[in-house]
C-alpha cells in the first residue's frame, strides 16, 4: 500500500468506552475508504479495561441491566452486510448475542434489556473488530493505564502515562479525550459525612462512583443502609444487596412479584427529592427507525426562533421555557392524544385529530375543543410537573400512608409501561422526549439558549423533572421495588429527604419533612447520585493538569445580564477541539462525551443505533475526519 509519505500520524485516544470505540471506529472506516491513507500508529490507552472502559467493564456484577432495549443498540457505524465484521460494518448488539454461546444472554429478544456486563463484551468483540480491521492500515498500540498530563511539545503533543509497572511518555500529533464518567470532589456535605463515618467505627459513607465501583459486598447481612438516591444507580446497588447475595423473584398466583430473601441481605432504607424511583420505560413497540417525526419541535422552527430573536433582541440565544418548551409540550400532547384517539376509536380517528391538531399549532389551548368534538372527553393535557413530583405538597402521617401511595403511583406505572411505548398513551407521549432529544440538542448545545434560561429553565427545572420520566430501568425493576417492600427488604422514607449525622445516636440518619415519625437510622450510608465532575471538580489528574496549566478550560455561558459556569470542556462546535484557557483551540486535541456535558447535552448515551445515523456516530465522525483532514494537509505543523 502506498502511503502519502513515510512518516508517522501518531492518534492518541484517551479512555477505551463507547465513545472512545466510536472514534476508533469511524478513523479506521475513513482509513478504509482513502484510496491513498496516511501511515497511521493509534494509541488506546484505558485506565480499566481496553475495549470496555470502566462503566462498561466485563467482571461486573450481572445483576445489573441496562436500561436501552437490545434491539437498539449498535456500536459500528454500518449495518453488518454478511461480510466479516469491520470498521464500518458489523453485527448490531442483539445479532451479536444470538451468536453467544450461553443462552442467558443468546435468548434474549430485541426489546430484551441485556446486563452491563455483556454490553461491555460486545464493546470489546467491536474494539477487537476494529483492531483488526487496522491491519494494513496503520498500527495500533494498546496500554492499560492513566494518562496524568497532557502537554505540548513543538508542534506536536506529549503525553504521561502510569501503568502498574511504569511511567513513560507517549508522543502524539492528535489527542482524543474520551475518558467518560470520573469520580468529582467531595460537595460541602460530603466530607462531614466522610469524617463523621472516620471517627465512628462501624459507620461507612459510601458516595460519588456508580455501584460497580462501591464496595458493597463487604456490607455484611442485617446491616441499617440508607440510600441516597432513587435513579438507575439506586437500582445497581438495591440489585447487588437481592439478587446479587442469592435472593430470588417469584410470580404469585395473582401475577405479583415476591421476593425469597436468601439472608444475606442488609436492612435497606432510601429516598430522593421526589420520594419516588426513577419511573419504568414503557415496554417497546418500536422499530429501530419508527422514530415519530417531530410535528413542531424541528430544527427548522428552531432556526426561525434564533432569526426572530436576532431582530428583536440582536441575539440568537433562546429562552427555554418561552421558545422551546412550548414546542415540545406540543410534541408530548399531539402524540398523547393521538394515541387516545387511536386506542379509544381506531387508527383512521386517530389520523383525522392529528391533522386537526398539526393545523391549529402549539397552542395548546386551542386543542381541548378538538379533544372533546372528537370524544376525547377525559383527556387532558400532560402536565410534566405533576408527573414528576406526584407526592408534591402531600403529607403523610405515617409511614404506612406514605407507602400505601407509593405503591398506588408505582403499580399504575407498571400498568402504562406494560401496554408499551406505543399503545400506552402516557409512555407514548413521554417517548416523544427521547424521539425529540436530537432536535433539544440543536436548540441547547455550544451556548444555544441564554445563561439564565440554561441554568435555570433547562438544567434546574426541565431535566431535573423529566429525566426520571423517560429514562427509566424495564418494568421488572419497578415490580421489584414493590416486592422487595413486602419482604421487608426495603422501606422508603418520603419525598425531600434530608440526610447527615445524629450526633446523639452516633449513627447517619434520613428523613422526610412530608411524613410523620419518619427518620431512620443508619450505619451505612450511601448517596446514589452520581455528581457531574466537569473540569473543575474532576479527580482524574489529566483533567486537574489540564485546567491547573490552563491547558484547558470550562465552559462559561455569559451575557450582558449573567455567567453561568456549567464546568463542562469547553470545545469548538465543528471539531470538537478543546479550547485553551486564552481562548485558543488546540491544533489537534479532541473531546467528546462525558467531559463535555454542559457544553452538549445529554453526552452519556453509550451507543449508536443499527441503521440510524445519530449524533453518537455523527460526533464520533467529526473527530475522525477532522484528524485525517488535518494529517493530509500537515495542518498540525
Amino acid at each position: 500500500m502506498r502511503h502519502l509519505n513515510d512518516e508517522v500520524l501518531d492518534v492518541a485516544i484517551v479512555g477505551t468506552g463507547p465513545r472512545g470505540i466510536s472514534v476508533f471506529e469511524r478513523i479506521a472506516a475513513n482509513l478504509t475508504a482513502e484510496p491513498e491513507p496516511r501511515n497511521i500508529r493509534i494509541r488506546l490507552i484505558d485506565a480499566v479495561e481496553l475495549g470496555a472502559g470502566r462503566i462498561w467493564r466485563t467482571d461486573q456484577e450481572t445483576c445489573f441491566l441496562m436500561n436501552t432495549v437490545v434491539g437498539e443498540i449498535s456500536m459500528f457505524s454500518g449495518v453488518s452486510d454478511g461480510e466479516p465484521c469491520r470498521p464500518g460494518a458489523g453485527l448490531s448488539f442483539h445479532q451479536w448475542l444470538h451468536s453467544q454461546p450461553d443462552p442467558a444472554l443468546s435468548g434474549l429478544g430485541h426489546d430484551d434489556y441485556a446486563p452491563r456486563y455483556a454490553y461491555g463484551r460486545y464493546l470489546r468483540y467491536v474494539y477487537g473488530s476494529v483492531v483488526r480491521g487496522m491491519s494494513g492500515l496503520g498500527e495500533v498500540v494498546a496500554t492499560v493505564g492513566k494518562v496524568t498530563s497532557l502537554r505540548e511539545n513543538g508542534t506536536g503533543y506529549e503525553l504521561q502515562v502510569s501503568t502498574a509497572d511504569e511511567e513513560f511518555t507517549v508522543p502524539a500529533d492528535a489527542v482524543v479525550i474520551t475518558t467518560g464518567h470520573a469520580p468529582a470532589e467531595l460537595s460541602e456535605q460530603q466530607p462531614v459525612l466522610t469524617q463523621f463515618a472516620m471517627d465512628r467505627p462501624g459507620l461507612r459513607y459510601l458516595s460519588g462512583d456508580s455501584a460497580a465501583d462501591l464496595d458493597l459486598s463487604s456490607i455484611v447481612p442485617g446491616t441499617a443502609v440508607g440510600v441516597v438516591g432513587l435513579g438507575l444507580s439506586f437500582y445497581d446497588i438495591l440489585m447487588s444487596f437481592t439478587l446479587g447475595r442469592g435472593g430470588t423473584f417469584d410470580e404469585g398466583a395473582d401475577g405479583a412479584l415476591f421476593y425469597l430473601p436468601s439472608g444475606k441481605e442488609p436492612r435497606v432504607v432510601a429516598g430522593s427529592r421526589s420520594g419516588l424511583p426513577i419511573r419504568s420505560r414503557g415496554r417497546n413497540q418500536k422499530q429501530v427507525t419508527a422514530r415519530a417525526a417531530p410535528k413542531f419541535l424541528t430544527s427548522a422552527a428552531v432556526g426561525r426562533l434564533r432569526e426572530r430573536n436576532m431582530a428583536h433582541r440582536g441575539s440568537p440565544a433562546l429562552d427555554f421555557e418561552q421558545d422551546v418548551l412550548s414546542l415540545l409540550q406540543a410534541e408530548i400532547n399531539h402524540v398523547y392524544y393521538t394515541t387516545q384517539a387511536r386506542t379509544q376509536h381506531g387508527p383512521e380517528q386517530a389520523e383525522v385529530i392529528a391533522a386537526e391538531l398539526h393545523a391549529l399549532g402549539p397552542e395548546l389551548a386551542s386543542w381541548r375543543e378538538v379533544a372533546l368534538c372528537h370524544g376525547l372527553k377525559d383527556v387532558e393535557p400532560v402536565d410534566l410537573d405533576r408527573l414528576s413530583r406526584p407526592l408534591y405538597a402531600q403529607r403523610f402521617d405515617s409511614g404506612a400512608g406514605l407507602v400505601a401511595e407509593v405503591r398506588r403511583i408505582l403499580l399504575a406505572d407498571i400498568a402504562e409501561a406494560g401496554q408499551g411505548n406505543r399503545d400506552s398513551p402516557l409512555k407514548a407521549a413521554l417517548d416523544a422526549i427521547r424521539d425529540s432529544r436530537e432536535v433539544l440538542r440543536h436548540a441547547v448545545d455550544f451556548g444555544g439558549l441564554t445563561p439564565g434560561s440554561h441554568r435555570t429553565d433547562f438544567l434546574g427545572r426541565f431535566v431535573t423533572r423529566t429525566s426520571a420520566l423517560f429514562t427509566g430501568p424495564p418494568l421488572e425493576r419497578t415490580a421489584q421495588f414493590l416486592a422487595l417492600i413486602d419482604a421487608g427488604v426495603l422501606d422508603v422514607v418520603g419525598p425531600d429527604v434530608v440526610h447527615g449525622c445524629d450526633t446523639e445516636q452516633d449513627r447517619f440518619f434520613l428523613e422526610s419533612p412530608a411524613v410523620g415519625d419518619s427518620r431512620r437510622h443508619c450505619d451505612v450510608l450511601i448517596d446514589s447520585r452520581i455528581p457531574s465532575a466537569g473540569l473543575i471538580r474532576n479527580t482524574d489528574p489529566l483533567m486537574r493538569q489540564l485546567a491547573d496549566e490552563r491547558m484547558a478550560v470550562g465552559f462559561v455561558h455569559d451575557d450582558a445580564d449573567e455567567m453561568f459556569e456549567t464546568g463542562a470542556l469547553h470545545i469548538t462546535p465543528a471539531e470538537r477541539r478543546v479550547i485553551t484557557a486564552d481562548g485558543r483551540p488546540h491544533r489537534a486535541v479532541y473531546a467528546l462525551g462525558i467531559p463535555t456535558e454542559g457544553v452538549c447535552w445529554f453526552t452519556q448515551i453509550g451507543n449508536g443505533r443499527p441503521g440510524v445515523h445519530t449524533s453518537f456516530s455523527r460526533d464520533a465522525d467529526v473527530i475522525a475526519l477532522s484528524v485525517l483532514r488535518r494529517a493530509k494537509s500537515n495542518a498540525f505543523q
